[in-house]
């Protein structure tokens, strides 16, 4: 099975049309990351992403209720990744809905790309030439701490981060009035079904807990504010 990775969040976004739901997002760069990492920008490739394009909630693919939207353009540009984002913001009471109105709000931002590799050169490489030929490229030299670059790599999905499992987000949207009472109740009573969902658990008990986890998500935001 092929891993599928991670990388980075980049907080870079721009409103394209408030009416439509349509932002553009930098998905990823040429910056080494926190994981000692590069990937080539002019390594991505969209085959079967092209198909589809999910935009989820934080790499959360368990339902239909983490699809956001979806990206409905990709392009290169100045060494960057950027994907414009058409987001299901039209139905009520769903993290898309929730989630555009952090976006309005500038207090949603990050994306987070998840892909696989289909080729890379690494630091342990037996054969250090195409290795040493990324580095020239990139102007980086192996005592800068550089583990791997990405040359190749498929996309799969693009992900916003973080709407519901984040309390301080919440907090400052709902302190700044992008999300009112309402909102923040449905979207912690959201979260804490997908916490305590288990098929064992009987009804009445699977209620309590998820009551629970409600409050407890909701004191989080309360200790945020």
């Amino acid at each position: 099975m092929k891993e599928t990775l991670r990388r980075e969040i980049h907080p870079e976004v721009r409103i394209i049309d408030a009416a439509k739901g349509l932002v553009d997002y930098v998905a990823s760069d040429e910056t080494l990351d926190y994981y000692q990492e590069v990937i080539r920008v002019s390594g991505w490739k969209f085959t079967n992403f092209s198909k589809n394009s999910p935009f989820v909630d934080s790499h959360d693919y368990s339902s239909i209720g983490k699809l956001l939207g979806k990206v409905v353009d990709f392009r290169l540009e100045s060494g960057k990744l950027i994907e414009r984002v058409q987001w299901a913001k039209d139905e009520p009471d769903t993290f898309a809905s929730w989630g555009w109105k952090m976006v309005l709000g500038g207090f949603l931002k990050a994306v987070s790309v998840g892909f696989y590799p289909t080729r890379l050169a690494s630091r342990w490489d037996a054969d250090k030439t195409a290795w040493m030929q990324q580095l020239k490229e990139l102007g980086l030299h192996e005592e800068d701490g550089v583990r791997c670059v990405y040359i190749e790599q498929e996309q799969l999905e693009l992900s916003a981060c973080i709407i519901g499992a984040n309390p301080n987000a919440l907090a400052r949207a709902y302190k700044a009035g992008a999300l009112n009472d309402e909102d923040l109740d449905k979207i912690s009573l959201k979260i804490a079904k997908a916490k305590t969902a288990t098929a064992a658990m009987p009804s009445a008990g699977a209620a309590f807990a998820t009551r629970r986890a409600q409050l407890a998500i909701l004191m989080e935001v309360q200790r945020s504010l």
